[in-house]
């Protein structure tokens, strides 16, 4: 009864899982080692509200009246009496319905207040108009219009018309690829009859643009009806298919340190704007390791996305003592709340599920192949807060919390399994994750990153649930996965000059180079004889990451260790990773 209360428990948390999943990558470590590449979104390269450029202020400065002695804004054509001199008004008088409207605010008066009381001259009252133009762009209304029709001035009164222009038609023009029926329900803050916001059109700017493979730009035309505008929402778009390959130096050695991948994404899966992606990686040899992967994500509406991944590995190690083949597969779903996404601060939190079975731990530094495999089904809760700054500044904080809900699920779901793989394991556990990663730029010429990874766990833990130490994520100079524990932290810092930009400034090359320290501790649950309980890393060294355009990029450094780890091959080393995309790009 026990075994099918948890039976029915984790269907339905598949089920629901597998309705809406997360867009954040916070799997457990299997599906991380060979999950396919994003394309990330041209954050700082979208489209945005471009009015159009002022025309030189012109007019005579023959002096009409010698004195501006009143202004009366008016907010239509039809409300100015062209034969009243207004004798006797002074000063700034409305009559404008919209008491919501920035000519009560104190910007606008205080420009008025500039002119009253000086000369009355074409130019200065065109220079006037221009100036509560420019007033109205500062404040995000792109399109406002000041008009000073034909009146009778002899008093020094002038009437003034000020039309906020309010949003006549929404339109969307069809790309080749992307269809705007899709993408109509993106369009959220720019509604017909509303006042026309540079902000609210970025924001719709700005989801319409989430997905790499299209641009969408915003032109605004002169509507049908007089003080409208209509908005027309422009998609340019190409192929949705990038392919990649890359190098690096992540692997074990008892299945090959360099490890090649290769990999196709794309961008318009079912029509739907979703990625599908896939990525093949293996050793140098093609003999070691063969590794498949693939994802899904899925943006549903602005609040909930959701994704689902899968990969899988076949192991052939080189150990004399072992002569079978590992074997290890992950599923897993989720899905994601965006509690506040926009191009400086995005904020989630997730829920998902993860189901992964294995006969060895060799891609996770161990040496053991067994001929029962043991299955690990596992709850995810997610939270990723990162915040954006200007000039490359941004800080990053992650909180993963894992569930083991208990054994039974399968039949290779249970203790004995658990303890084949790693023994004094358990189905039954709990661990959580914290990240934190902060870049400051100190003074105008210098940067400082600094990153904290740290775990806690309730039991012994199968090795890929283990924090991992050594490799160029961790501790550098140290090869990939040379300790492993159940709790544990590392920390790095890196130094050195600000990112340099060069090449074509919509889509520059970006170079950096810094030196570094990383340091981490971890401790294993109850060891073993033969596991090493506690150990202590720490590195120094120097790094470069160069990117050309957003097709290339490599990533280089060289780590000293300090501490000897038993068994460990070296802790003198040189850690690679380079990438190239091919396929077509947006303009």
């Amino acid at each position: 009864m026990k075994i099918s209360w948890r039976r029915s428990a984790l269907a339905v948390c598949l089920v629901a899982a597998a309705l809406v999943t997360p867009a954040t990558q916070t799997q457990a470590q299997n599906y991380e080692r060979y999950k396919p590449l994003s394309v990330p979104s041209h954050r700082f390269n979208q489209p945005t509200v471009q009015p159009e450029s002022l025309a030189p202020v012109e007019g005579s400065d023959k002096v009409l009246v010698d004195a501006l002695a009143g202004v009366i804004i008016l907010d239509h054509a039809d409300k100015v009496d062209a034969e009243d001199a207004h004798d006797g008004v002074a000063g700034i008088q409305h009559d404008f319905d919209d008491r919501s409207s920035l000519v009560y605010g104190s910007g606008v008066q205080s420009i008025v207040y500039r002119y009253l009381d000086g000369p009355v001259t074409l130019r200065r009252l065109n220079q006037m108009s221009r100036d509560i133009i420019t007033y109205y762009r500062k404040c995000g209304q792109p399109v406002v219009d000041v008009v000073i029709p034909e009146q009778k001035i002899t008093s020094g009164v002038v009437q003034i018309v000020v039309t906020e222009a309010r949003i006549g038609s929404v339109t969307m023009t069809d790309g080749c690829v992307f269809e705007a029926e899709d993408l109509c329900h993106w369009v959220q803050c720019t509604r017909r009859g509303d006042k026309i916001f540079e902000s609210k059109l970025n924001n719709d700017l700005f989801w319409l643009n989430q997905n790499p493979f299209r641009r969408v730009s915003v032109d605004m035309r002169p509507g049908d009806i007089e003080g409208t505008t209509d908005i027309i929402f422009d998609i340019n778009d190409v192929c949705p298919i990038r392919v990649y390959s890359g190098y690096e130096d992540t692997g074990v050695r008892t299945l090959g340190l360099e490890r090649l991948y290769a990999g196709m994404i794309y961008g318009n899966a079912f029509g739907k704007g979703g990625i599908l992606s896939y990525q093949y990686t293996a050793d140098a040899e093609f003999y070691r390791l063969n590794a498949h992967s693939v994802s899904y994500a899925q943006p549903v509406n602005r609040k909930i996305s959701w994704n689902a991944y899968g990969s899988w590995a076949g192991v052939t190690p080189t150990i004399p003592t072992v002569n079978q083949d590992g074997e290890s597969w992950q599923l897993g779903m989720g899905i994601t709340h965006h509690l506040q996404k926009t191009r400086w601060v995005d904020t989630n939190w997730s829920l998902g599920v993860d189901f992964k079975q294995t006969n060895n731990n060799l891609e996770f530094g161990g040496q053991l192949v067994q001929n029962s495999a043991a299955d690990l089904i596992q709850l995810r809760l997610s939270f990723q807060h990162l915040r954006r700054g200007c000039r490359d500044q941004y800080g990053l904080l992650m909180w993963d919390s894992f569930v083991g809900p208990g054994a039974g699920f399968t039949g290779d779901h249970n203790t004995a399994a658990f303890n084949t793989i790693r023994a004094n394991t358990t189905p039954d556990y709990f661990y959580t994750r914290l990240r934190a990663e902060r870049l400051w730029n100190v003074q105008q010429n210098w940067q400082l990153m600094g990153r904290f990874v740290g775990q806690l766990a309730s039991e012994r833990l199968l090795f890929s649930e283990t924090l991992g130490f050594g490799g160029y994520d961790s501790i550098r100079g140290y090869d990939q996965r040379v300790y492993s524990s159940d709790d544990g932290w590392f920390a790095s810092l890196e130094f050195g000059p600000r990112m340099k930009r060069f090449g074509c400034c919509s889509n520059p090359n970006t170079f950096r180079a810094f030196t570094f320290v990383d340091m981490g501790s971890g401790s294993n649950i109850d060891p073993l004889p033969g596991e090493f309980g506690d150990e202590f890393l720490i590195s120094m060294g120097l790094g470069m990451r160069l990117t050309l355009t957003d097709r290339t990029s490599l990533r280089a450094s060289y780590g000293h260790g300090f501490e000897k780890i038993p068994g460990a091959a070296s802790r003198d080393r040189v850690h690679i990773g380079f990438v190239s995309l091919f396929g077509p790009r947006v303009r």
